[in-house]
């Protein structure tokens, strides 16, 4: 992937965010919404929720569904995730990811051109 040069205000905004990331009291747990998938959120006193569950589930539905039909276009199974994903309620989705965390394996990191 071929980066495109940062300019000096988007490297102010990248130091502040790391100094943010250093500062701010962050916590993972999972966010339930009747509206909407809720992936983050910024508290009054500036702490932040940050959920990795539906990111997270989006991304093993999809890998798993190149692994049942391996000739199927990108962009059909990225069409049935999305198709699949508006039917799971928040209490699938939170069983599915602890399910993965349950199963996955931690790996190194590694080259995705293949």
């Amino acid at each position: 992937m071929t980066l495109k040069k940062r300019k000096d205000s988007h490297k102010k905004l990248w130091l502040r965010l790391w100094s943010e990331l250093g500062a701010a009291p962050i916590t993972e747990a999972f966010l339930s919404s009747d509206d909407t998938y809720v992936e983050g959120l910024c508290d009054s006193d500036g702490s932040v929720t940050v959920n990795p569950a539906h990111n997270t589930v989006d991304t093993v539905i999809h890998e798993l569904l190149h692994r049942m039909y391996p000739d199927r276009s990108e962009r059909s199974v990225r069409r049935t995730t999305s198709m699949l994903r508006k039917t799971l309620s928040d209490s699938e989705v939170q069983l599915f990811y602890e399910e993965y965390k349950r199963r996955r394996k931690h790996g190194r990191p590694r080259k995705a051109d293949i």
